[in-house]
């Protein structure tokens, strides 16, 4: 899966509602943000292409973005992403195999010996006559 990147970053809000915004076009975010009714819209130029944990961690030391709601806003992010990068790992637990029988002890196993009547009724009752 390749890895997304981002040109800009920033804070919007919508209401009650706080969130940060990545995208690549500033200026039709800005446009869809207005028009949608945002009362904030604080989005700004990475000095490069970033993945979303790498711009939060730039967002969190940026100066425009130090006020503690802010901070909260980014840090519930962080949280968030990092949540969202590990949730496709898997862990996995090693055990021994059995030993396979030889070939020696499934001949030695004893056989069963069945009527017919035991097979038929077997059978009919779908189960396993053993």
């Amino acid at each position: 899966m390749a890895k997304q990147t981002f040109k800009v970053a920033g804070i919007t809000t919508h209401g009650t509602i706080t969130k940060v915004r990545f995208t690549d076009d500033l200026v039709r975010r800005v446009k869809q943000f207005s028009k949608g009714g945002a009362s904030r819209i604080d989005l700004m130029e990475l000095p490069n292409e970033m993945s979303k944990l790498e711009a939060l961690a730039y967002l969190q030391a940026h100066a425009d973005f130090q006020s503690p709601s802010d901070q909260a806003t980014i840090s519930d992010s962080i949280a968030d992403k990092t949540k969202e990068a590990t949730k496709g790992t898997v862990k996995v637990k090693v055990t021994k195999a059995k030993a396979k029988p030889s070939i020696d002890a499934i001949k030695a196993r004893a056989k069963k010996e069945l009527t017919p009547e035991q097979i038929l009724a077997a059978a009919l009752h779908n189960v396993d006559p053993a």
